[in-house]
C-alpha cells in the first residue's frame, strides 16, 4: 500500500474512533447567548471604526485547553487593526467547557467570529443603562486572571442598597414570577454562576440547575440588572467568579 494511502486510511480510522467515543466540541459557559450578552456589555468599539461605520467580523483562532482556559489567540481573518486588537481582548474574557472524547477533556484548537457592527452598537448604547463609575479605591488588574471567592481580599459587592446583605431584598422586590411557573405551581431555586468583570458588569452567565416554567430565564434577566463593585486583590480590581441562588416561592394566598 502506498504511504499516502496508508496515512489516509489511518486518519479515517482515527476519525471513526473519535466519533465512536463521543466527541464534544469546546463550548463557552452559558452558550452563545452568554457570549452575546458579554459582547453587548464589554465591547469597546474603536472610535475611528465606529465613526467609519465598520460592519464585519474578526475571526480569532485559539486553543481551548483541557482545564477550560484559552491560549495562543491570534487573528486569522482580520477586519481593522483596532477591531482586531479588541476581538483578541474579548476572547480572553470567555470561559470554556473544553472539548472531550468519551468524557475525557482534551486540548483543542477553536475559532470564533467577533462581530463589529457600528450601527447596532450605537443603538445598543443609546438604550443601555451603563453601570456607574467605580469607586477610586483600586486600580484595574489588566491580566485577565480569574479568581474564586477564597482567593480575593474583598469579595465583589452588588451595587444595591446594603450590598450583599441587601441583595435578597433586591431580588425579592424585582423578581417577576413567570406566568407559566405560576400556572404550573413551579417553585424552587435557580442557582446561577457568572464572572464579575473589572468593569462591574457580569459575563459568562449560566444556570447550574434547571427549574423550568421560565424561572431560569427570569433568574438570568434579574442577574443582568445588577451592577457590581469588582473583587479586590492586592489593591487591584480583579475578575472573580460568583454564584447566586434565586428563590422562587409562591405566596399561598395567591395560589
Amino acid at each position: 500500500m502506498p504511504r499516502y494511502a496508508f496515512l489516509i486510511c489511518a486518519l479515517a480510522l482515527f476519525t471513526a474512533h473519535v466519533a465512536a467515543q463521543g466527541y464534544a466540541a469546546p463550548e463557552p459557559y452559558g452558550g452563545k447567548q452568554a457570549v452575546a450578552w458579554m459582547l453587548e456589555q464589554e465591547q469597546r468599539f474603536p472610535a475611528d471604526a465606529l465613526a467609519a461605520g465598520v460592519d464585519g467580523n474578526v475571526t480569532v483562532t485559539f486553543q481551548v485547553r483541557s482545564d477550560g482556559s484559552s491560549a495562543n489567540a491570534r487573528v486569522t481573518l482580520p477586519l481593522d487593526p483596532a477591531c482586531d486588537a479588541e476581538a483578541l481582548r474579548l476572547v480572553k474574557l470567555i470561559r470554556w467547557k473544553p472539548a472531550s472524547v468519551g468524557g475525557t477533556p482534551l486540548d483543542h484548537d477553536h475559532s470564533m467570529e467577533i462581530p463589529f457592527n457600528a450601527k447596532k452598537y450605537k443603538k445598543l448604547r443609546a438604550k443601555a443603562k451603563p453601570c456607574p463609575s467605580l469607586p477610586a479605591q483600586a486600580v484595574v488588574d489588566p491580566s485577565f486572571a480569574l479568581y474564586a471567592d477564597k482567593e480575593v481580599d474583598t469579595l465583589a459587592s452588588p451595587r444595591v442598597p446594603n450590598g450583599l446583605r441587601g441583595l435578597p431584598q433586591y431580588i425579592a422586590s424585582n423578581l417577576n414570577y413567570p406566568p407559566e411557573a405560576f400556572r404550573l405551581d413551579i417553585q424552587g431555586k435557580v442557582s446561577i454562576e457568572f464572572v464579575v468583570e473589572t468593569s462591574g458588569n457580569i459575563s459568562n452567565l449560566r444556570t447550574l440547575n434547571f427549574l423550568g416554567g421560565g424561572c431560569d430565564a427570569e433568574a438570568m434577566r434579574l442577574a443582568r440588572t445588577i451592577c457590581w463593585v469588582p473583587a479586590i486583590k492586592g489593591g487591584r480590581y480583579v475578575r472573580s467568579i460568583m454564584k447566586l441562588d434565586i428563590q422562587f416561592r409562591l405566596n399561598p394566598s395567591t395560589r
